[in-house]
């Protein structure tokens, strides 16, 4: 048998040795790189959540300066600090290590502020870190202005042009908006100064179905069923000539059902669809140019949301989740946490909160929920309303011990419900208008709650207690 020449193959082997070497070396660069990566991935997490808890840390220290009087909410931006072993606010920002932390104050109304606690620092060489919470606050002590005992629409009543229904309502200062079930118009603008003669000043014709609204500043923010604009901006700074300035076209085709906002962050829920999120998260910061933070898929149409701190509350068309949970905390990458099956199969059409509560209306069924624990809700009790609850009034009143709600019952639509003891709700008073109401909205400056509905002669109505 022929051999190579023995020459050749120490040659040959010397090959093998670098080819080798040139692989295993590339192997402990790779392992080494990927450890490096692991551990300053690692290390970004674990700053992210301490930036996380730093920033709710903010909202639960202006809860505290709250509790001292609803008067040092003062709007604007703040630093934290501890005099006398309680919180105040100090200077525009407070700084704790790497972390700057700067909580911001806004007017809702009289006796609601909005709070964002946002912390910010420096990620690496190239990169800087953003955390933020929200929620809002009440005047939890405000005085009672009268008994809701025997309410009464005496306040005063607006029929708007068309047979369209009125849908859902938003208050801010002298104005209630108002969207309707498509025609002409669908969006209103109508001056409360006079809540005893209310007037239209400003209307809008929008594409879609507009289903739900939040206002907010100098714009309306609209939930729609227009596929090419689920999220519509509205400039109402010059309340007779409010114009659609901005847009968001959220993926796929579900119709958006409710929206809510807190800061610059607009959270939208839609309807189910297998191939689209339900849960949609945009930064409004320039209203003309809504920009996507981030989506969660949550297996059936969502109705509305509510948002305190780092946690969103939906409710849903499930049978066995009418009341989703899911965690903002990090906005690009929501996940929904926890659920609560109520009991049976109504769908949860409407919900509002205030701190530690949540009031959710499913079917016929007033719900109070404990949110002490945010991201693990507990239900305390119920009542029932006698008709589909259609819409709960964000704000409360009477110190926030009544929450306001719009029913199908045919009679006794508007109702006050007393919610001072959770675990027995008990039905303080009712009014019985003209047809059913789908939205209502609750005023704490005049004491008046403002509702749309069915009725073709008074789609918009004054309730007074």
């Amino acid at each position: 048998m022929h051999k190579a020449p023995s020459s050749t193959r120490p040659g040959f082997s010397v090959v093998e040795v670098l080819l080798a070497a040139s692989i295993f070396s590339l192997l402990i660069t790779a392992l080494v790189g990927a450890f490096i990566y692991g551990q300053d991935s690692s290390a970004l997490a674990g700053t992210r959540i301490r930036a996380g808890q730093l920033a709710d840390e903010g909202l639960e220290a202006s809860r505290s300066i709250r509790d001292g009087a609803f008067t040092n909410l003062v709007d604007g931006s703040h630093g934290l600090a501890v005099s006398g072993n309680v919180w105040t606010y100090s200077g525009t920002q407070d700084v704790a290590g790497q972390f700057t932390r700067s909580v911001t104050v806004s007017t809702v109304d009289a006796n609601t502020k909005e709070l964002t606690s946002t912390v910010n620092w420096q990620q690496n060489a190239q990169r800087t870190g953003t955390a933020s919470a929200a929620t809002r606050l009440t005047n939890w002590a405000a005085a009672v202005a009268a008994s809701w005992a025997n309410p009464n629409t005496l306040a005063g009543n607006l029929n708007l042009a068309g047979l369209q229904d009125g849908l859902k309502i938003a208050i801010q200062s002298n104005y209630a908006y108002v969207v309707r079930n498509d025609g002409t118009p669908d969006f209103a603008v109508i001056n409360i100064t006079n809540p005893a003669s209310p007037t239209l000043v400003g209307s809008l014709a929008l594409a879609g179905i507009p289903r739900n609204i939040v206002v907010s500043g100098n714009y309306a923010y609209i939930a729609s069923s227009d596929n090419a604009q689920e999220l519509k901006v509205i400039n109402v700074t010059n309340p007779a000539a409010p114009v659609q300035v901005g847009s968001y076209n959220a993926s796929g085709n579900s119709d958006a059902n409710g929206v809510f906002m807190l800061g610059t962050t607009v959270y939208l829920v839609r309807t189910f669809l297998a191939a689209d999120p339900e849960f949609v998260i945009v930064n409004v910061a320039n209203p003309a140019a809504p920009v996507l933070l981030g989506t969660a898929q949550l297996s059936d149409t969502s109705n509305e949301v509510y948002v305190q701190g780092t946690a969103a509350y939906v409710v849903s068309n499930s049978n066995t989740q009418e009341l989703q949970v899911v965690n903002v905390a990090n906005p690009a990458a929501p996940v929904q946490v926890a659920n609560i099956n109520f009991a049976g199969t109504s769908n949860a059409l409407t919900l509002a909160g205030l701190t530690n509560r949540l009031f959710v209306g499913q079917g016929n069924v007033l719900h109070v929920v404990n949110t002490t624990t945010p991201l693990a809700p507990v239900l305390l009790g119920s009542f029932s309303a006698g008709g589909v609850v259609n819409d709960i009034s964000l704000i409360l009143g009477n110190g926030n011990t009544h929450v306001f709600i719009a029913t199908a019952s045919a009679t006794a639509e508007f109702q006050v419900v007393d919610v001072s003891v959770p675990a027995t709700p008990v039905l303080v008073g009712t009014y019985n208008t003209l047809g059913v109401l789908n939205g209502i909205a609750y005023d704490g400056a005049t004491d008046r709650a403002y509702a749309v509905g069915a009725a073709n002669a008074q789609e918009f109505t004054v309730v007074q207690p």
